[in-house]
């Protein structure tokens, strides 16, 4: 008890040190009585933080006043004000949240005995319990024979004291005995494998054993929730956590805002204080009487319907009259109508419209189900999702055009018999920049990148990737002209044109089969693209675009021309629903199929390898479609 009174007397006798201000301020030598400490808030907050993280001080842990200094602490530093518009001002729910791998890593501590053989000792048993240390005679050698050929001029005395070397060596003994009294096992650690296993391979992918320290490291990688790299947070427990933290932060904040008051003074003009409560809404009211400096008073009620609200009533029945003696000099004595003429007024010019934004989505369908079908065939659901977004900016005045688009479509097929699989995956964006040159032609600078979203794989392997996102991905960049002959054609030709076909991740995708050599993660090409885009609707509610894409390298064979050619058609039945057909064909001289016989046998080659040769990719889709456009 004497010992915490020390200690509090202590902490209580450093703001006469620790707070006095640097002020000037000199006090009387003789009045020691009256002196008393001074604080800066700067120097009082600290204070006051040194003595509530004293914990000698306290007599309990999570006592009320430390507790309630916690909060004048906290409440210092920042009004809860600025703390409620700042988190009112964050959305946890639109913090993105995905699935990463994490990389993990555990280690036991182990005490080797030798070389090979190691022990996991928790409780730290001394050593000698269960290693004997020993002298072990050796056996004595006979050197005589290799010296003397004849046993005759052996000299038995020479042969015993020189010849023979007797000697003992140390040993270290390992008592199994006493390590299975102790309950500790022993392991083995032979070819990279432990004997027995201290962990099942199920709990890692990795195993390293490090003799100096004597430590087993496992390593393994993990599926966890991660959130957005430039929000607050690393790891989530789940999906909704974010979701669930937002909804508990606003019941809080609705909670705090309804159990807050506010003290308010109310002063009339003659210094008379009137005080009032701003709380969470109390139906009395109070009766307040303003006055002006003719003493005349009106009443007031004032009321609190809600917090941070005051409600102001006038008392019923108030006619206020007050009657004035004027003069009548500053009236006129006649009066007359003034001159109006109509001014000029300019015409209004309308303000230039430049944006224009279109997106349009569809959604496509086909189902086919068999029961007890006796000619063959297996029940399938095939789904495509096509959306396209464009933002065109149009300036008639400088004669400048720039055209951007972007187009996800993404596929899947169900089967009773292979489950759910990708067959279809295109992720593409356009941008094209033109400027009039000479009535239907112009300058023209384009970028085209063509890309997938999911991961693609060799079916029916389902473990072979053959594409991911930029995996592969290919750019072109061109420049040249545009020559529009109708409203809806365009062909636009680059004789200046870059191309770059990339596979970012060799390791897991295969980069030959994107027309890549095996020892690059890249092709580039310079060339001439042409492009054309026709759109036509022959009858009412059928709409058809083709849109040709072609590409001649010019530094390797440039009469093998790259063919991307993709044909849509849309026939719409009603407001919902419309029936569209989608041929895409795609040919690159540069990607390679292997070639196989008749037999289905590959084809080899001179040197041994298989014979591959460049083929026409071919994908059509019917279906009925769920058309909405924008």
């Amino acid at each position: 008890m004497i010992r915490h009174l020390l200690i509090i007397l202590s902490v209580l006798a450093v703001p006469y040190v620790y707070g006095q201000p640097d002020t000037g301020r000199v006090s009387s030598e003789t009045d020691t009585t009256s002196a008393s400490p001074w604080f800066t808030v700067d120097d009082a907050w600290k204070y006051v933080h040194r003595v509530t993280t004293n914990d000698s001080l306290w007599s309990k842990e999570g006592d009320s006043v430390q507790a309630a200094l916690i909060r004048l602490l906290n409440h210092a530093k920042e009004p809860f004000d600025s703390v409620m518009v700042e988190l009112s001002r964050f959305d946890f729910q639109s913090i993105p949240v995905y699935r990463d791998k994490t990389p993990i890593r555990d280690s036991i501590e182990v005490r080797w005995l030798n070389d090979s053989t190691f022990i996991i000792d928790t409780v730290g048993w001394n050593i000698d319990l269960f290693m004997i240390q020993a002298d072990q005679p050796d056996v004595p050698l006979d050197f005589s024979a290799l010296i003397f050929s004849d046993t005759t001029l052996m000299d038995s005395k020479l042969q015993d004291t020189t010849l023979t070397v007797p000697d003992t060596i140390g040993a270290t003994h390992i008592d199994t005995a006493a390590l299975k009294s102790l309950q500790i096992p022993m392991y083995s650690y032979l070819d990279r494998q432990i004997i027995p296993p201290v962990v099942s391979r199920d709990h890692y992918s990795h195993l390293e054993v490090l003799h100096h320290p004597g430590v087993l490291v496992y390593t393994d990688t993990v599926y966890r929730w991660k959130a957005a790299d430039d929000s607050p947070f690393l790891f989530v427990t789940g999906e909704e956590q974010l979701d669930s933290l937002q909804v508990a932060m606003e019941t809080l904040m609705a909670y705090s805002e309804q159990k807050d008051s506010i003290r308010l003074i109310i002063n009339d003009m003659y210094g008379k204080k009137t005080p009032m409560w701003i709380t969470t809404g109390d139906n009395d009211l109070l009766r307040f009487w303003v006055k002006n400096y003719k003493n005349d008073s009106i009443t007031l009620w004032l009321g609190n319907p809600s917090n941070h609200e005051i409600s102001l009533l006038l008392e019923d029945d108030i006619d206020v009259n007050r009657m004035e003696r004027v003069e009548m000099a500053h009236l006129p004595k006649s009066l007359s109508e003034p001159e109006r003429t109509l001014a000029k007024m300019d015409l209004l010019q309308p303000d230039p419209f430049y944006w224009t934004y279109d997106f349009s989505s569809a959604f496509t369908f086909n189902q086919t189900y068999l029961s007890n079908w006796i000619k063959g065939g297996e029940s399938s659901l095939t789904t495509m999702l096509d959306l396209i977004g464009s933002a065109t900016y149009n300036n008639k005045e400088d004669n400048t055009q720039w055209i951007n688009s972007a187009r996800i479509k993404f596929g899947t097929l169900m089967t009773e018999e292979k489950g759910l699989r990708k067959n279809n995956d295109l992720f593409e964006i356009n941008s094209k920049f033109n400027r009039n040159a000479s009535g239907k032609i112009g300058l023209s600078a384009s970028f085209y990148m063509k890309n997938q979203v999911a991961k693609g794989y060799n079916y029916p392997n389902d473990s072979v990737v053959v594409s991911k996102f930029l995996n592969p991905a290919s750019l072109t960049i061109g420049l040249g002209a545009e020559y529009k002959p109708f409203k809806n054609t365009t062909i636009n030709m680059a004789p200046l044109s870059y191309k770059n076909t990339f596979v970012l991740d060799t390791v897991l995708v295969d980069q030959t089969q994107h027309g890549i050599d095996k020892d690059k993660r890249s092709k580039q090409e310079l060339g001439t693209q042409v492009v054309f885009i026709n759109k036509i609707t022959p009858m009412e509610d059928l709409n058809i675009t083709n849109k040709l894409r072609l590409f001649s390298n010019y530094l390797n064979h440039p009469q093998n021309v790259d063919i991307d050619w993709e044909l849509l058609v849309d026939k719409k039945i009603n407001w919902f629903f419309t029936i569209r057909f989608n041929l895409h064909l795609i040919y690159d001289d540069d990607i390679r199929f292997p070639l196989f016989d008749s037999n289905e046998q590959p084809v080899l080659l001179n040197d041994g390898t298989q014979k591959k040769v460049a083929r026409t990719q071919l994908k059509e889709f019917v279906g009925l479609s769920l058309l909405f456009k924008f």
